[in-house]
């Protein structure tokens, strides 16, 4: 298909998509006329809800938007919640290449492999898998990326890209709600994962934290035969969540503990977690360590956002809306326009309906899904790894629920975050420090300049400068190695500047 009739296509899906949103533009009439002439094709939409639309769109779009589609179902700050339980629905199985097909781009695999299973274990929009069974006698899990895949998402995500600058000129909630930003976000890991290697480079970072966490296995990856189309990993036999059979109820508390934890720290002890936890993603082996597969999504916080999400977290534990809008300011989610009065006041709101039951009764899935919908009335809009990051929390909770049936998330959550929370402070407080001192780094190169620098009260100048200059590296010193000694420094510091002032003026 060229490039301008895939581009009416796909401007064709989306105009009934928002045709409800166009009728408030313009008479409804000519919104009408436009569309069953221009985009006669699609109008089938009609029959079908709003939500509805848009998943058969990408669903009949195919497997580039089919993958948009799933990356959109984590942006409940963006879309109502009846649109991502809709677009949760997509499921991302699309009739698999043929396996000759499929080898062409790799050719150098047969050389290693002695037996290889035609029908594919998995088979997604990007790459599908094959268990088989190499020389040494290893059985592995081989994913490949599909024929021509790249150029076809780049294409699309062209064509995407345009459609949507047209439409932000003649829809507001485009505009404000930043869509072609998102788009780009969208598109950005998209292409991250058509790079197989590094799906390999973040299987072989998980593998080395899961030495230090001994209910987590990480398959190997098979560098030798592994490429940038081309993933090799072990084969895991293990069993899906649902399948666990008989276990006793204090089995099945542990193992769900046991998950979450793993969850926990890969976020805030690693800064880099699983962007996908579905079932379909984990296994349970017979030793009872829990497998992950699939690392083509995953989310990497950034200090600051890790800092500010761990702030959110406390300050929702905490009832505290001051603390949550900090914590939002500082990764600039909150515009000049929004109300911040209003904002605090609908948090207290929000949070009344949750801190009236007990923690048990708590259903974390559903709180961070409300967040989000609030966020939304407020135009907030979240990083794209921040979203990805609430939402995977919020599914640990039901994840957990398939081992044991009444599990609830915060009773655990809320004194790991507390006992968490010290080192989180002492490693952002030293971060910052370092931070600082290597600011302050650039005035030391600078004071050959200022001792040398013509001024008309020369000597007394350069004294202050060099001696405030000193002092705030080694306040910066000491908050980061001995926090204590501040108690003593700071009062030195202005017995030594009262001092010196004092001699000036004899």
């Amino acid at each position: 298909m060229g490039f301008l009739q895939r581009f009416w296509q796909l401007v064709g899906y989306l105009y009934f998509c928002a045709y409800e949103h166009l009728a408030g533009y313009v008479p409804g009439f000519v919104v009408k006329l436009i569309g069953f002439s221009l985009f006669f094709p699609y109008r089938f939409l009609l029959n079908y809800p709003p939500p509805v639309r848009l998943r058969i769109a990408f669903e009949k779009l195919g497997p580039a938007y089919l993958k948009v589609g799933q990356l959109l179902s984590t942006r409940i700050d963006i879309l109502p919640a009846e649109y991502i339980m809709e677009l949760e629905k997509l499921q991302d199985r699309v009739p698999p290449e043929p396996l000759e097909e499929i080898l062409k781009s790799c050719q150098y695999l047969k050389e290693h492999i002695v037996e290889f299973e035609h029908t594919p274990i998995g088979s997604g929009s990007i790459a599908q898998v094959h268990r088989a069974r190499l020389k040494d006698g290893r059985e592995v899990a081989v994913k490949i990326l599909r024929p021509n895949v790249e150029k076809i998402i780049k294409q699309d995500m062209k064509i995407l890209r345009a459609s949507v600058r047209i439409l932000s000129r003649f829809i507001s909630f485009f505009r404000e709600f930043r869509i072609p930003q998102i788009v780009e976000e969208l598109e950005k890991v998209l292409l991250e994962e058509l790079d197989l290697s590094t799906e390999a480079a973040y299987m072989e970072l998980f593998r080395k934290f899961s030495e230090k966490e001994p209910s987590l296995y990480i398959p190997e990856v098979i560098w030798e035969l592994s490429r940038r189309n081309v993933l090799v990993t072990g084969f895991i036999k293990g069993k899906k969540l649902n399948e666990v059979g008989e276990l006793s109820p204090e089995e099945r508390e542990k193992l769900a503990k046991d998950f979450v934890r793993i969850v926990n720290r890969t976020v805030f002890e690693l800064g880099v977690f699983h962007g996908d936890l579905h079932p379909g993603n984990i296994f349970l082996l017979e030793d009872g360590r829990f497998a992950l597969v699939d690392f083509g999504i995953v989310g990497r916080l950034s200090p600051d956002t890790l800092s500010a999400f761990f702030a959110f977290s406390i300050g929702v534990m905490n009832k505290d809306p001051d603390l949550m809008v900090g914590a939002l300011k500082r990764i600039g989610a909150i515009t000049e326009g929004i109300n911040i009065p209003l904002l605090k006041r609908e948090i207290l709101v929000f949070l009344d309906k949750y801190y009236n039951k007990p923690l048990s009764q708590i259903d974390a899935e559903k709180l961070f899904y409300e967040e989000l919908s609030a966020a939304r009335r407020f135009k907030i809009v979240l990083p794209e790894e921040l979203v990805i990051l609430m939402k995977t929390i919020a599914h640990t909770e039901s994840i957990a629920r398939l081992l044991l049936e009444d599990f609830r998330l915060p009773p655990i959550l809320k004194p790991y975050l507390l006992k968490l929370a010290p080192g989180m402070v002492a490693k952002e407080v030293k971060r910052k420090t370092v931070n600082l001192l290597m600011a302050y780094g650039e005035l030391l190169e600078a004071i050959p300049e200022i001792v040398t620098r013509p001024t008309k009260d020369k000597a007394s100048i350069e004294k202050r400068e060099l001696f405030w200059g000193g002092a705030l590296i080694g306040s910066a010193v000491v908050l980061s190695f001995a926090p204590k000694l501040l108690l003593v420094y700071l009062p030195l510091i202005f017995i030594a500047d009262r001092l010196a002032k004092g001699r000036k003026k004899i």
